[in-house]
């Protein structure tokens, strides 16, 4: 990497004081105010008299603008580097909010919607090529697995003090709040992200070249990129189908949202854990155990009865998202060392994954018109053991440690 130092900040260890200003604080504040966001942006467009359909459908097309920017995110890194990224991820996503706050049309809300889900594409690319870039590979996972954590404690407080400030105020209001809390992040981004990390520029980076890196490093995509996307759809499933379980045995929102909480609670405390086990002893350790515990929780879904059995099932799936923590960021940018460049190749890498997020709702809709929740959830674990029986098998241990002179 162009740049790895032992210099810290607070008196942190490396590499934890290097990535503490221009990485893990905007992380924090970017997940809190994103979060918020995508929680109470459907009841802001129910509150103004839309549909429950359009509300549905403008979230929808903040997905889309993540999923459609995942390539040309890593184009971006590649030609200008990772700190053009981030700051540009962060300007698309301060200038949706502004859509969001400042108009009620349902055409500039969808505008605004679409815009975030770019703008979190090229910052989420940008923080893995970034860390990529200024750590060792024996510190990534590491790295990687605390903005993980710090993007879970984002996610465990943003919607709660972003629903307090909207029934206090307004939805606006907490718009153009969101807004100034990413402007802060941007501020800490534009100064301490270093300039000169990000390797080589590559003024041929387009579409033919992606396709061609896509091509060349095929195989990597089809195994590794299969773990991801398997990682990602249980993750996604998770998230869908243990409201629909809760309803299903009569829970209100109130006792499923509490599960949702004490199960993030678990899921939040491993990041640090996870972290140290995967720069010690290989990543394997981390995805493996993730889709196991994942297949067995949404096995045990459709054998809930109640209230407890529920807590219990979620418990195990937040701990199943906890021991993967930072994953597959962690897989990506190890691999991505090895490719001819870096940012395109994370940008192949993060749509597969992102497909995998955006894809499991679909699927699960498709098996919910013809099938139950339970064939759902039997169908979905199915797809973890099988995500875990290729890493097991088929994909080689990334991380590359030093070798003792």
């Amino acid at each position: 990497p162009p740049f790895i130092g032992r210099r810290t900040i607070l008196n942190l260890p490396a590499p934890y004081g290097r990535l503490l200003l221009p990485v893990y604080v905007p992380s924090l504040l970017v997940s809190a105010s994103q979060t918020a966001l995508l929680i109470l942006l459907p009841l802001y467009v129910l509150e103004l008299g839309y549909s429950a359909a359009l509300a549905a459908t403008i979230v929808g097309v903040r997905g889309v603008g993540l999923f459609l920017f995942d390539v040309p995110a890593g184009i971006l890194a590649s030609r200008f580097g990772d700190r053009a990224a981030l700051q540009s991820g962060l300007l698309l996503i301060l200038v949706g909010t502004v859509l969001l706050a400042i108009s009620a049309n349902s055409w500039v809300l969808a505008l605004g919607a679409f815009f975030n889900g770019a703008g979190f594409a090229a910052w989420m690319l940008g923080r893995q090529s970034y860390i990529a870039d200024t750590c060792e590979n024996d510190e990534i996972g590491r790295a990687i697995a605390v903005m993980a954590g710090l993007q879970r404690v984002g996610i465990f407080i943003g919607p709660g003090l972003g629903g307090l400030l909207a029934a206090a105020t307004s939805y606006s209001l907490m718009f153009v709040v969101s807004a100034g809390v990413t402007l802060v992040a941007t501020f800490f981004v534009v100064a301490f992200c270093r300039a000169d990390v990000g390797g080589d520029r590559h003024e041929g980076a387009g579409l033919a070249a992606t396709f061609a890196i896509a091509r060349k490093h095929a195989k990597l995509f089809a195994t590794a990129g299969s773990v991801a996307l398997s990682l990602q759809l249980m993750r996604a499933t998770r998230q869908l189908l243990v409201p629909l379980f809760g309803v299903a045995v009569g829970l209100d929102a109130a006792q499923i949202g509490l599960i949702y909480s004490l199960s993030a609670g678990i899921d939040m405390c491993l990041f640090y854990p996870v972290g140290l086990i995967v720069d010690r002893h290989g990543r394997k350790w981390s995805a493996i155990p993730s889709l196991v515990l994942f297949s067995i929780g949404l096995l045990l879904l459709p054998m809930i009865g109640g209230f407890g059995s529920l807590l219990a099932v979620a418990c195990l799936l937040g701990i199943a998202n906890g021991m993967g923590t930072g994953i597959v960021m962690i897989i990506g940018a190890d691999l991505s060392r090895r490719a001819e460049d870096r940012g395109q190749f994370l940008g192949v890498w993060r749509l597969i994954g992102d497909a995998g997020m955006s894809g499991a709702p679909l699927i699960s809709a498709g098996l919910l018109t013809f099938a139950t929740l339970g064939a759902a959830s039997v169908f979905a674990a199915g797809l973890g053991v099988v995500g875990a029986l290729v890493m097991l098998t088929l994909v080689p241990e990334t991380l590359e440690r030093k070798r003792q002179l």
